[in-house]
């Protein structure tokens, strides 16, 4: 007779070892610790971190439920529990086991049922039910990692890891990342998600949290929809330190698995570690930082910081971009006052630029660089540098900005830029350099709905930002006509006097020059006030530059000539300043050989300079008004006769040109009140009250609209000349109560 195959001679012997694990009660215990223990786990999971448990609890926790489910195997084999009690079982195999009592002789049911649920947990868990859909057009946010290390010091650590994110985000093809300087505005605000995906206008955000324990990071993410603040991804990473950029690209890759379907393209090839020296790739995030707030100290501070990442790793692509970067705005700002160093540091840029374009040839933000330094030396082939940049990264909201004041500075293209300064602003909307060339490129006529009601999208989408309001503000404060409820939102958001509202200090006791000298020469802040915010901004410079013109406003010469006297004493970059505005004031009094030695020591004057106090920029006319006059009465008339005419025909044809506009660059480049002025002078009655009623029309209160300097006292009498005096009274009367308002909410001096 023939044996029966091997396969079917084995079968009762499997049966009988399956019989036995169920008499035993071995599979019954086997699944009742795997849910135990994963249930278990899943909690341990989610409450840990919270609870501040070091990063080796969960291992530990995985390491002992391993460890003792062959235990838990081995006791349900050797023992049994019964009637009597545990005991050792040594029942032969076909004996009755000990009758089940109670909740045990429903424990199979009770164990299916359980690992029933637990598999269809993990199954929704791990399937797109119930979760919002991926967005038809992607846009997301990245906020600030919460930094949960303990130690405040590591929170730049956080910010960067979340920053690395994003940048990673933005290389993927149709994927809208808002910037930096826009998503981390909220860190520390009590704001729910769905407003910040409102304002910042996206459809994602991403939220993390960073605990950095001596060399182990451990990150946790999740994704939420904007929409409906629900959670569609999340996610941990526990790493060594070292493992920091691999552990951004892994988050990076589950953020584009998540919702990158709905974008154009797939995710770019991940770039290698930018570089490994952390403490390198710490400046470097902290110099980006600093360069985004665009404020002459900061743009210092992002100088020192991207030197030294340099210093530490000199084949870090990036952060030698950072630096030519930080360079090229350095030297930006101080081309006015010292342009020797600005050369220097135009120099130095250069080097640092192709380091970083021979390291890295891919790198947006090198050639964005590259493109700022071919746009700064004035050479050609800054718009192929940008357009590359762009390419390379379509998300740089930096480098669409600087795009933007490139194509504005180029005649003919100033809808281009209009459209790369919209770019920049859905990328990076809570910029505030940015909101302000988006409202000069509006043309600033307050008469016009669009931009007033930009205007004010602008000031709530900046209005929680300090540093932010002042510089958002600057444009229209500085304008012959600003707007009031620009100082109110600035007053309200600004409660406490701060560097950072020093600006609005400075304006707020221009606009008093205008309205009651007397009072603002009263809450003028004392030279300690300035003094204690030092940096390389000389304050009590500028408080004395305020001080000379209250002082002349009220004539007050003997002050005018004092706070002269003292600014001469200072170690002040540029001279010119102060002798072309005590030219300016002895003038005014008729002290004019004075004022002509005055003016022999400034030099020749930059074209349309003006008092670097009364009125900053923004004032056109006293000053070359003041020359003509003073060449005039000191013998040079022929010489003040030619410039008078010159300037005449200049601003005579620059008003045609312009017509009635009452745009910002109008305003201030051709101004009406710079026409008003030398016209004046000349004894142009008519011409003179025609640019002042154009000046009336465009602006609440030209501030150097002064009935008793002495030009506009040669109208006196001249009957439409009266009528608009009375016009500037009572304006004068309607913005008081206003300013007495806005200086009490700003806490800014005495009110009442």
């Amino acid at each position: 007779m023939s044996q029966p195959p091997a396969s079917e001679s084995t079968r009762p012997v499997r049966s009988a070892l399956l019989h036995r694990l169920r008499e035993r009660g071995v599979i019954r215990v086997a699944a009742s610790y795997a849910v135990i223990a994963w249930l278990l786990l899943q909690i341990a999971d989610v409450t840990l971190e919270p609870l501040g448990a070091p990063p080796w609890a969960m291992m530990a926790l995985i390491i002992a439920a391993a460890t003792g489910f062959p235990i838990a195997i081995a006791l349900a084999w050797f023992l049994e529990v019964g009637a009597d009690g545990v005991h050792v079982d040594h029942a032969p195999e076909g004996v009755a086991r000990p009758q089940a009592r109670g909740l045990r002789h429903y424990a199979d049911a009770i164990v299916i049922g359980v690992l029933l649920i637990a598999v269809a947990v993990l199954l929704v868990r791990q399937s797109d039910f119930g979760k919002p859909k991926p967005p038809a057009n992607p846009a997301i946010a990245v906020l600030p990692f919460e930094n949960l290390s303990g130690d405040p010091e590591q929170q730049y650590f956080a910010e960067g890891l979340a920053e690395e994110t994003l940048d990673r985000l933005g290389r993927v093809p149709g994927l809208k990342v808002i910037a930096r300087s826009s998503s981390f505005g909220f860190k520390g605000k009590d704001v729910d998600v769905q407003t910040i995906a409102e304002k910042l206008g996206v459809t994602t955000l991403l939220e993390g949290s960073v605990r950095r324990d001596g060399q182990r990071l451990r990150l946790s993410a999740r994704l939420v929809d904007g929409a409906t603040g629900e959670q569609i991804w999340s996610g941990s990473f526990d790493r060594e330190l070292t493992d920091v950029f691999a552990v951004q690209a892994e988050l990076a890759g589950a953020i584009v698995n998540a919702i990158v379907p709905a974008a154009k393209g797939s995710p770019a090839e991940d770039p290698q570690a930018p570089t490994t020296d952390l403490n390198a790739y710490d400046l470097y995030l902290a110099s980006r930082g600093q360069l985004v707030l665009r404020t002459p100290d900061s743009i210092r501070k992002s100088l020192d910081l991207a030197e030294e990442a340099v210093r530490l790793d000199p084949d870090f692509a990036r952060a030698q971009a950072q630096l030519a970067n930080a360079l090229l705005f350095n030297a930006m700002y101080n081309a006015e006052q010292d342009p020797e160093a600005a050369a220097a540091l135009l120099r130095r840029a250069e080097p640092a630029v192709h380091r970083a374009l021979s390291l890295d040839p891919e790198l947006s933000e090198a050639h964005g660089a590259y493109a700022n330094l071919l746009r700064t030396a004035q050479r050609p082939g800054a718009e192929e540098q940008y357009k590359r940049a762009l390419e390379l990264n379509a998300n740089n909201a930096a480098t669409w900005h600087d795009y933007a004041v490139f194509l504005g500075s180029v005649p003919g293209r100033e809808d281009e830029s209009s459209r790369a300064t919209e770019r920049a602003l859905e990328l990076d909307p809570r910029q505030p350099t940015t909101w302000a060339n988006h409202l000069m490129r509006l043309g600033g006529d307050p008469r016009d709905p669009r931009y007033r009601a930009e205007l004010e999208r602008g000031l709530r989408m900046v209005g929680d930002m300090p540093f932010a309001i002042d510089r958002f503000t600057m444009p229209e404060l500085s304008t012959p006509g600003f707007p009031v409820e620009v100082m109110k939102a600035a007053a309200i958001k600004q409660r406490s006097p701060s560097p950072d509202n020093l600006p609005l200090w400075i304006n707020r006791y221009r606009a008093w020059i205008a309205v009651d000298p007397q009072r603002s020469r009263d809450a003028l802040p004392a030279s300690a006030d300035y003094r204690r915010h030092g940096g390389a901004v000389d304050m009590e410079a500028i408080r004395l530059f305020i001080e000379t013109d209250i002082a002349g406003v009220l004539g007050d010469w003997q002050s005018v000539d004092r706070a002269v006297e003292s600014l001469r004493t200072r170690d002040w970059r540029d001279p010119t300043r102060v002798d072309s505005v005590a030219a300016f004031w002895l003038a005014v009094q008729g002290r004019y050989e004075q004022a002509a030695a005055s003016l022999a020591r400034a030099g020749p004057l930059p074209e349309q300079t003006v008092p670097p106090a009364m009125g900053m920029d923004a004032v056109y006319g006293l000053m070359e008004t003041a020359q003509v006059r003073i060449y005039r009465e000191t013998g040079r008339g022929a010489e003040a006769d030619r410039l008078a005419t010159d300037l005449l025909g200049r601003l005579r044809a620059e008003r045609r040109t312009v017509g009635e506009g009452c745009k910002l660059e109008d305003r201030r480049y051709q101004g009406w009140m710079r026409h008003a002025s030398l016209a004046a002078n000349e004894g142009l009655k008519a011409e003179a009250v025609d640019a002042l009623r154009g000046a009336l029309r465009c602006g609440e209160l030209p501030p150097s609209f002064l009935p008793q300097l002495p030009w506009f006292r040669a109208l006196d009498g001249y009957a439409p000349y009266e009528e608009l005096k009375r016009e500037r009274e009572a304006r004068v009367e309607r913005i008081r109560p206003e300013l007495l308002w806005i200086e009490a909410e700003a806490g800014l001096g005495s009110a009442g």
